[in-house]
Formats: C-alpha cells, structure tokens, sequence
C-alpha cells in the first residue's frame, strides 16, 4: 500500500511540467513582444528583473524547446496506447466530429496566412509590437553607428579626429574607469567597470566644464603672451622701460611708455 503510494508519476511530473513551462512561454514572449531593438538593449545595458535581452530570449527558446519534447513524450510514452485505440476506434467507426475537424483546420490555416501576408488584424498585432520596440528609442539613447558598443578605443578615436588615444585614456583615468588597453571595445570596459557602453561613450565623448576651462584658460595666456610680445617690440626704442621677470609690463611701466609715446608724437 505505502508502496503504491511512493511510486513516482511520470505523468504526473510530466503534465506540472508542461503547466510550468507554458507560464514560462507565455511570460517571456510578453518581455520579448516588449523588448528593444537589439542595438538600444546593447547600448544601454538593457535589462528587465535583472536578465538581459539575450537571456530573455535563451529563456524562451530552451523552455520553448522542452515544451515541445515534453508533449511528444507525454503523447507518444505515457499517453500513447490511449492515442493509438482513440485512433483505431474512430476508424471503425469513422470522424464523428467532422465540423470540429474542418473548422479548426480552416482556423489555423487562416491564422498562418494572415500572418503571412501582414493581414489585418494580424499585421496590426505586429505593428504594435514594432511599436513598442522603437518607442525605447531617443536621441539619447540611439548609439552613434550600428552595434557601436563594439568599437574599440582605437576605433573610436578613429571616428573622433579631435579625440586622441592620450585624451580618451586621460578621461578614463580620471573618472577611475578600468581598461587594458586600446583594443578593448566599450562593451568589455562597460562589463569590467559594471557600466553601459553608452556611459563609457558620454565620458569620453563630452566636452566637460574642466576641458572647456582650460582650453579657455589656454587661449587668454595666448593672447597675453602675443599682447606681450607686441609690447616689447614697441618699447625696443625706450631704454627706460624695464620687463619683468615673467616678460610681462608692470602698470607704473606701461604708464610711462604711454606718456614718452604722446610726447614722441607731438615732437
């Protein structure tokens, strides 16, 4: 008695399984139906309850694909002598549920055409789906080129002709990002640092409020060295007139060079 109790039901753990996997199915075609582009989920680092898009779709076809084994063998092994007399008996007797039979056949084969030639409304189904992909999509979330999470820093620099290999390494040693060396792409510095590839992007790629201030800061030294030098030319004639140390004109010396010049001119 205990026994027969204790014995394992392969149809049992067959029929809970195919309930479970089907939930699955269904619950993963939901994410997928919803999911982004394929470049927008690896630019982004995508990832909905913490499964990327990629394992979201290895989900679905591995739970997909046992499904299915599972039904076969819940047909052909456990329930297959069931199968085959239901078979032999309505041979004997003939298909006594003809209108059931021709009316599901008609249905599917409609269902597979309409998908087929996109009618409606069929096609609109799909254009929802569309849709929805495109909608995670924007101006800051669209990568720069096709599958750009694959460009490597060499490559990047490349693209930039005012981004050098020595800048793109100075910014990220300065925001403590982790890379090897120039052939690694933005996706393997994004995964070594735990961050997007679009982030290592908009690091390297914007102009900070740093690298604005001193190039600023660069260009007035400019203009004060070739204020300078203009200076010194036109005091070449006054002895008097000393330069400091930093080749610069004082104020009082200036001044003075400014009075000896109105009274050069009015001689």
């Amino acid at each position: 008695m205990n026994e027969k109790k204790m014995k394992f039901s392969w149809k049992a753990f067959i029929s809970l399984s195919l309930t479970y996997f089907f939930i699955i199915m269904l619950l993963t075609g939901v994410v997928l139906y919803l999911t982004p582009t394929g470049r927008i989920a690896h630019w982004s680092n995508w990832t909905l309850l913490g499964f990327s898009k990629e394992e979201w779709q290895s989900i679905h076809i591995i739970f997909s694909l046992t499904f299915a084994i599972l039904s076969i063998f819940h047909l052909f092994s456990i329930n297959w002598k069931v199968f085959l007399a239901y078979l032999k008996k309505k041979n004997k007797s003939g298909l006594n549920k003809k209108k059931e039979f021709y009316l599901a056949s008609v249905f599917t084969i409609l269902i597979f055409l309409g998908v087929v030639f996109s009618i409606p409304p069929f096609n609109s189904v799909i254009n929802f789906g569309d849709y929805l992909t495109h909608s995670w999509e924007n101006v800051d979330t669209k990568p720069p080129t096709p599958h750009a999470e694959l460009l490597t820093l060499n490559e990047l620099s490349d693209e930039y002709n005012n981004l050098t290999i020595k800048e793109i390494t100075n910014k990220l040693n300065a925001n403590n990002i982790k890379f090897n060396n120039a052939n690694e792409t933005l996706k393997e510095i994004g995964e070594l640092n735990n961050l997007s590839p679009i982030k290592i992007y908009n690091i390297l790629t914007q102009k900070t409020k740093k690298t604005e201030f001193t190039k600023e800061r660069k260009n007035r030294e400019l203009q004060r060295n070739n204020s300078s030098t203009k200076n010194k030319k036109n005091l070449s004639t006054f002895e008097s007139v000393d330069i400091n140390n930093d080749g610069e004109i004082t104020k009082t010396e200036f001044a003075d060079y400014q009075t000896k010049r109105r009274n050069n001119i009015r001689k």
